[in-house]
């Protein structure tokens, strides 16, 4: 530090040289509060390094929101489990805990499109990114997609542990559109890599479990695929409508009521006028 240079600017710019930025904001402001309310000096520093380390989490958690990928936002709170009453709201809780992260349990969501699936593997995600894990999200086809051209580009490693890697990883739509037949040996690969590392793999899909042979065109992958999900695995088979059926029939229901109310409206004017023309 120069003469010319005050403490105050001293301090700003070693606070944003070392990177802290958040304290090179506040520090100055709370120096003021500090002196007005009698603030001791570990009580100043611990509010100081407190804003800064708010920050940090914040920022670090939008990093890993924005890695994970996730096609919406959603949390456990906002299903409705009183429309889908097949789901019991206490293993969905006890799954928000998280402990099925530690004791390397795997989540598979079955049901019809449309029943919540997705809603639940998302939320679940993203409460474990919040509380400080990596996770990610992709679709059956769209990973199988990418590590076959990442085989035929050569860099098949590095893709492989994109979904290899996350805390949790997150395989929507299984078996909504056809595999190809080497498909089944590529989901293999990434199944069988987490589970080695116990790490758990959350999947929605809607077709039934016997049929995963037909869906991989290979009993013998589809059942080692299987043999690995299942084990420990927490099995959620939600047996209800669709919430996107539900809210179309409210649409159109919605939009018939204008319909509906003309309609009465015009048959009582009417028999008012026949009333008068009697």
């Amino acid at each position: 530090m120069t003469d010319a240079t005050s403490p105050y600017e001293q301090l700003k710019a070693d606070l944003g040289y070392l990177g802290l930025g958040r304290a090179a904001e506040c520090f100055a402001v709370l120096a003021d509060q500090a002196k007005a309310e009698g603030w001791g000096h570990v009580g100043y520093l611990a509010r100081v390094v407190a804003e800064q380390a708010s920050a940090t989490t914040n920022r670090r958690l939008a990093s890993r929101m924005r890695f994970a990928h996730f096609p919406f936002r959603r949390t456990i709170d906002e299903f409705d489990f009183d429309f889908q009453p097949s789901i019991d709201r206490k293993v969905v809780e006890d799954l928000a805990t998280l402990r099925f992260i530690a004791e390397g349990r795997s989540l598979a969501f079955l049901g019809q499109p449309g029943c919540g699936k997705t809603h639940l593997a998302v939320a679940l995600a993203t409460r474990a990114i919040e509380a400080g894990y990596r996770g990610y999200f992709t679709t059956a086809d769209d990973m199988v997609v990418a590590l076959s051209r990442a085989r035929t580009e050569g860099n098949w490693a590095s893709k492989l542990r994109l979904y290899t890697s996350p805390s949790v990883l997150v395989i929507d739509d299984v078996g909504l559109l056809p595999m190809a037949r080497d498909a089944a040996g590529t989901f293999f690969h990434v199944i069988n890599a987490r589970y080695e590392k116990a790490t758990p793999t959350l999947i929605t899909t809607n077709r039934g479990l016997p049929a995963w042979g037909e869906l991989f065109g290979d009993d013998v992958v589809a059942s080692a695929i299987l043999d690995r999900i299942l084990h420990k695995a927490v099995v959620l088979n939600i047996r209800g409508p669709s919430w996107r059926m539900r809210e179309h029939q409210a649409l159109a229901e919605a939009a018939r009521r204008p319909q509906d109310t003309a309609t009465a409206e015009q048959r009582t004017a009417a028999q008012q006028e026949g009333g008068r023309d009697k």
